[in-house]
C-alpha cells in the first residue's frame, strides 16, 4: 500500500473463506469456530480494531468462512519513548558526543543536539520520541491467518499435489475481501479473490462478491446457506412439516446440517416386516449409516413407525425418484440388522461368557471374562448389604458384557446393553436380570438418566468401581485430557447413582470390596485407594458446582466424617440453609479464629477441660452451654438431622462472642491457657461433626 492509497482507504469488513473438498461434519462446528477465535485474537494481537458484535463465523461442507465487521485498514500510529545511554556516558570531558550517544542519535534518527534528556532517581538520561507508523492490514492479515489456520484442531492434515503444506482437506479458492477490494495475496496454494463457489448442482459458480457484507446473500441466490444456525433450524422446521412425529437426536441434527448447504426433507418408508427388529437397532442402522432421522410409531409409545425423513442436499425434480433411491439404501441396512439379530438369538445369552475370555480388558487385570466375574462377586455382596435379590445381581453382572461377542453389538457398539437386555430374554432369563443387563451402562452420558432398578444400579456400582480401582492399579490413571478408559465420565456415573437413587453404601467399602476382587491380579496398596477415593470426590466437587453450591460449602461438608454419599448431601444441604441464617457469619468466623488459635499455639495433646481453672462466668458460660448443646446435638446427629443440629448450634453465637470479648486465650500462666484451649478444641469439635465451618469464615 502506498502513501498515495493510504488515506483513500477506510475501515471496512473483512471477508475470509476458504473453499475446501468435503469437510468432516462431526468436527465442521469445532474447526469453525476455531477459526474465527484464531482470526480475531491475530487481529487483536496485531492491534488492528473491530467491532465484534456483528462479526461471526460460516461453514458448510465445502467451506469455512469468517466476517468481521469494521476492520481498520491499518494499525494506529505509535508513539514510541526510547532512553539512551546516561548523559554522564553520553559525553566526554570537554562536552562532545560518545560514542554511545551518538549511536542512541543513529538509532533513532537524530542529532544528538536534538536528542532530550529525562531525569530520574539514578540520574539523568538522554531520550528520544519516536513515531511510528501503524503497519497496514495488507501487511499483517496473511500471516495472521496462515496462524489461525495452523492452530485449528486437525488430528490428521492432508498433503495434496507437490505442496509442502497441510490443510484437513485440499483447498480450491480463496476469497479474501476488505469492504470491496480484494486483499492481494495467496494462502495455502490459492491465490485470493473475490470469486466464491455456489451448490454443485444448483450453481456451481464461480459467484463474484462485490464487496464483503454481501456475502451472505450472494451465496444464498447460488442455493448455499452459509449461515449453520440458519441451515440446522430449516432442517428441524422440514422434519417437523414432513411428519410430525419424526425423531430428532441432536446429535444427528448437528452432523447432517455440516453435510448439506441447500437442506431438502424427504419422507420415506421401508417394510413393515422389519418392524420385528428392536427398535434401537432399526434406530441406529438408519441412524450411524445412513444419517436418516426415523419416526415414532404415534400408536405405541417408545416405538419405530416404518417411516423415516432423509435430508437431501438437492431441490430434485423427480422427489420420487430420490425418495427410491433413499427407501433402496436401508433396506439392506435394515436386512443386516435382522439378519444379526436371527444369528444372535441361535445361541443362549451365557454361551458367549467363555469368549469373553478372549477379550482382554486391560493387560494387567485380565480379559473382559475376569472383569465380568469380579463384578459378578462385587455385585451379590452389594446386593446383601443394600437387601436385594442376590441372585439376580449376581446373574445380570455376569452375562452383562455377554453381547459384546454378539453380531448386533459388533456392528452397532452403541448397543451394548441394549441388545444383552433382548438376547437375555430370548434366553428366558428373569426380567430383572434382563433389565439390569440394559441399564447398566447408565448414565452413559452427561443428562442421562441413571437405572432405573435396583439390580441395573447395583450392577453399574459394580462395574465402574472396579473399572476404576483397576485401571488405577494398572498404573493409567488419567493425565491431562487422556482418558482412554473413560474413568472420569465413569465416576461421575457412580456418583449420580449413589446420591439420585439415595443409596446409603459407604465409598470406602465399595472400594475396598473392588481392591480385594482384584487382588489376586494386581495389588491395590492403601495409598492408591486414597487416591482413588479422592478421584471420585473430585468428580463429586464438580457434579456439586454443576447443581449450583459454591465451591467453598462444598469443601466445608467434605471435612466433615462424612461415609455415604446421601449422608454428606444431607449435610451439605443443611449448611447451605444454615448460612442463610444471621448467626451463621459469626460462627463461621469463630470457627476460623479458633482454627488459627490452636493451629497457631502447638501445644500437642490437650489436658481434660478442668472447670475448677476457670476464671471468669464466661468461661463457665460456654462450657456449660457446650455440655447443654452435646446432649442435644448428640442425638440428632445419630438421626442424620443436620438441619436441626445446625439451628441449635447457632444458639452458641452469644456465649462465643462474650468468651472472644472477655476472656484472654493465651495466657502466660500455662495451665489456664491449655484449659482455655481445651474449651475451644471441644467447641470445634462439636461443630466439626457437621462440616468445618472454618472454612467459611
Amino acid at each position: 500500500m502506498t502513501e498515495q492509497t493510504k488515506p483513500t482507504l477506510r475501515a471496512a469488513d473483512l471477508l475470509v473463506e476458504v473453499g475446501c473438498e468435503e469437510l468432516p461434519p462431526k468436527s465442521l462446528d469445532e474447526l469453525r469456530e476455531a477459526f474465527f477465535e484464531g482470526v480475531r485474537a491475530g487481529l487483536e494481537k496485531s492491534n488492528i480494531t473491530f467491532e465484534r458484535s456483528g462479526s461471526r463465523s460460516f461453514s458448510t461442507p465445502r467451506r469455512l468462512a469468517v466476517l468481521f465487521r469494521n476492520v481498520a485498514v491499518t494499525q494506529p500510529d505509535e508513539v514510541l519513548e526510547r532512553r539512551g545511554p546516561a548523559v554522564s556516558a553520553a559525553f566526554d570531558a570537554n562536552g562532545e558526543p560518545t560514542p554511545a550517544a551518538q549511536g542512541f542519535a543513529r538509532s533513532v534518527g537524530r542529532d544528538v543536539s536534538d536528542l532530550e534528556r529525562v531525569a530520574t532517581e539514578k540520574g539523568e538520561w538522554l531520550y528520544a520520541k519516536q513515531l511510528q507508523p501503524g503497519r497496514p492490514l495488507d501487511e499483517l492479515v496473511y500471516p495472521l491467518l496462515e496462524q489461525a489456520l495452523r492452530q485449528l484442531p486437525v488430528p490428521r492434515p492432508m498433503r495434496w499435489a507437490d505442496n509442502d503444506f497441510s490443510f484437513v482437506r485440499p483447498v480450491h479458492w480463496l476469497v479474501l475481501l476488505h469492504g470491496e477490494r480484494v486483499i492481494d495475496g495467496e494462502l495455502l496454494g490459492q491465490a485470493a479473490g473475490r470469486g466464491s463457489r455456489g451448490h454443485r448442482i444448483h450453481s456451481p459458480g464461480p459467484h463474484e462478491i462485490p464487496a464483503a457484507d454481501d456475502y451472505v446473500g450472494i451465496l444464498e441466490k447460488a442455493f448455499v446457506i452459509a449461515e449453520p444456525e440458519r441451515r440446522r433450524e430449516r432442517i428441524r422446521e422440514q422434519l417437523h412439516a414432513t411428519d410430525a412425529d419424526v425423531l430428532v437426536d441432536s446429535a444427528l441434527l448437528d452432523e447432517v446440517n455440516n453435510l448439506v448447504e441447500w437442506p431438502t426433507a424427504i419422507a420415506c418408508s421401508f417394510d413393515e416386516d422389519f418392524l420385528e427388529v428392536p427398535h434401537e437397532a432399526l434406530i441406529a442402522s438408519m441412524q450411524d449409516h445412513q444419517k436418516f432421522f426415523p419416526v415414532g410409531d404415534a400408536n405405541n409409545a417408545g416405538r419405530v413407525s416404518n417411516r423415516f425423513v432423509a435430508i437431501a442436499n438437492i431441490e430434485s425434480r423427480d422427489v420420487e425418484a430420490v425418495r427410491e433411491g433413499y427407501e433402496r439404501v436401508i433396506r439392506p441396512r435394515l436386512a443386516d440388522a435382522r439378519f444379526f439379530l436371527e444369528q444372535d438369538q441361535k445361541h443362549p445369552l451365557d454361551e458367549w461368557l467363555s469368549m469373553l475370555d478372549r477379550v482382554v480388558f486391560q493387560q494387567k487385570i485380565g480379559t473382559v471374562g475376569d472383569k465380568s466375574r469380579r463384578v459378578s462377586e462385587i455385585s451379590q455382596k452389594l446386593a446383601e448389604l443394600l437387601s436385594q435379590d442376590q441372585t439376580h445381581a449376581l446373574r445380570a453382572a455376569l452375562l452383562c458384557k455377554c453381547d459384546l461377542m454378539s453380531q448386533m453389538v459388533g456392528e452397532f457398539p452403541e448397543l451394548q446393553g441394549v441388545m444383552g437386555r433382548y438376547y437375555a430374554r430370548s434366553s428366558d432369563e428373569p426380567e430383572a436380570v434382563a433389565a439390569a443387563i440394559g441399564e447398566h451402562y447408565a448414565p452413559r452420558f452427561s443428562g442421562d438418566a441413571i437405572p432405573e432398578s435396583p439390580v441395573g444400579r447395583i450392577v453399574s456400582i459394580a462395574d465402574r468401581a472396579d473399572t476404576l480401582v483397576g485401571i488405577f492399579a494398572a498404573g493409567l490413571r488419567p493425565t491431562g485430557n487422556k482418558d482412554p478408559f473413560a474413568l472420569r465420565r465413569a465416576a461421575l456415573g457412580l456418583v449420580r447413582i449413589l446420591l439420585e437413587a439415595d443409596i446409603e453404601l459407604s465409598l470406602n467399602r465399595l472400594l475396598a470390596l473392588a481392591a480385594n476382587e482384584l487382588s489376586g491380579q494386581v495389588t491395590v496398596d492403601p495409598a492408591l485407594m486414597v487416591d482413588i477415593r479422592e478421584f471420585i470426590v473430585e468428580r463429586l466437587r464438580h457434579y456439586y458446582r454443576e447443581q449450583g453450591f459454591g465451591t467453598e460449602l462444598v469443601h466445608a461438608a467434605l471435612q466433615s466424617e462424612w461415609d455415604t454419599l446421601p449422608d454428606l448431601e444431607r449435610r451439605l444441604k443443611a449448611l447451605d440453609a444454615f448460612m442463610g441464617q444471621e448467626a451463621a457469619n459469626s460462627l463461621a468466623a469463630a470457627n476460623k479464629r479458633i482454627g488459627n488459635i490452636l493451629r497457631k499455639a502447638e501445644e500437642g495433646s490437650l489436658p481434660e477441660i478442668d472447670a475448677d481453672l476457670f476464671k471468669s462466668r464466661y468461661e463457665r458460660g460456654l462450657f456449660d452451654e457446650i455440655i447443654r448443646q452435646e446432649s442435644v446435638v448428640d442425638p440428632l446427629m445419630q438421626q442424620g438431622d443436620y438441619e436441626a443440629s445446625l439451628a441449635s448450634l447457632a444458639t452458641l453465637r452469644e456465649p462465643v462472642d462474650e468468651f472472644f470479648d472477655e476472656v484472654m486465650v493465651m495466657d502466660e500462666d500455662s495451665s489456664l491457657r491449655r484449659n482455655r484451649l481445651a474449651l475451644l478444641s471441644r467447641l470445634k469439635q462439636l461443630f466439626d461433626q457437621i462440616a468445618d465451618l472454618s472454612i467459611l469464615g
